[in-house]
């Protein structure tokens, strides 16, 4: 099976050759005469039954030795997931009937594949198919009951393998279903310089949300109006550099106001004194 793997442009379709016409133009002379010999049966014998599968059966069976058999899988959009997952899911059999193939079968069995958000699957007759998929994108890791998952921005979960690959993205520590963390995160990356230092988003109760960034301070956001905490913290750390300090907590639950704990020596002392 020839195949091309392609992640941007598209390749357009060639013209049909000669013969590549010709089996067409004989595929719809006998399809005809099939569905024709099938309507006389059906009014000799006044029975539908299992008819229409039967002519659909026979057609196809006509179609393969004109040539209307599976040599070629065009494939779109793939980055992460590999080509031999790809086609593994679809369960593509090279000489399989392409007049029979069910489109929307193949993108049912491509999309169960946790990697695939969405797939497109169009068969170019005569012996093409080509599949475009959309991969859902990792956003963080979700931590729960000791088992750490890969999730996208919509919180469906990708993997719980190789998740080293991703010790980039954020953790999220949370009993809820991840999708929650969603717009805490997305409200974290609006202050940029601070978002890029967030190393885990812990969730306290069901309620609210902790924030520990890249020094291992640990940010305790409120429960109503998040996003404005964070950007006051944001103006904070730009006017007087806080996060900087030596410091193991902020606290932002009490409105205007900011809470700080410095980080104490053995003997109890607050360091730096």
């Amino acid at each position: 099976m020839r195949r091309l793997d392609r992640n941007a442009a598209r390749r357009a379709p060639a013209r049909r050759s000669f013969p590549a016409r010709a089996r067409t133009v004989v595929l719809v002379a006998i399809v005809p005469a099939i569905v024709l010999c099938a309507a006389g049966w059906m009014w000799r014998t006044g029975s539908l039954g299992d008819v229409a599968e039967r002519v659909r059966t026979a057609a196809v069976e006509a179609s393969a030795p004109l040539g209307f058999r599976l040599r070629e899988v065009l494939l779109v959009g793939r980055e992460r997931v590999s080509r031999e997952t790809v086609l593994a899911a679809s369960a593509l059999e090279l000489g399989s009937p392409t007049l029979g193939l069910d489109t929307d079968l193949i993108r049912a069995r491509l999309e169960r594949n946790r990697w695939i958000k969405r797939a497109r699957v169009t068969a170019r007759l005569p012996d093409t198919v080509f599949i475009e998929i959309e991969e859902r994108r990792p956003f963080a890791i979700w931590q729960r009951d000791g088992r750490f998952r890969l999730i996208d921005d919509e919180g469906a979960v990708i993997t719980d393998r190789a998740l080293h690959r991703y010790a980039d993205l954020p953790l999220v520590v949370a009993r809820s279903e991840p999708a929650r963390a969603r717009p805490i995160l997305q409200m974290l990356g609006r202050e940029p310089d601070l978002g890029r230092r967030v190393r885990a988003l812990i969730e306290v109760g069901g309620r609210r949300w902790n924030v520990r960034i890249d020094n291992g301070i640990d940010v305790r956001l409120p429960e109503a109006e998040p996003a404005a905490a964070w950007s006051e913290l944001a103006q904070l750390d730009r006017r007087h550099a806080l996060l900087a300090r030596r410091i193991s907590a902020i606290d932002l639950r009490i409105p205007s106001r900011v809470v700080v704990t410095p980080i104490r020596d053995p003997d109890g002392k607050e360091e730096g004194r």
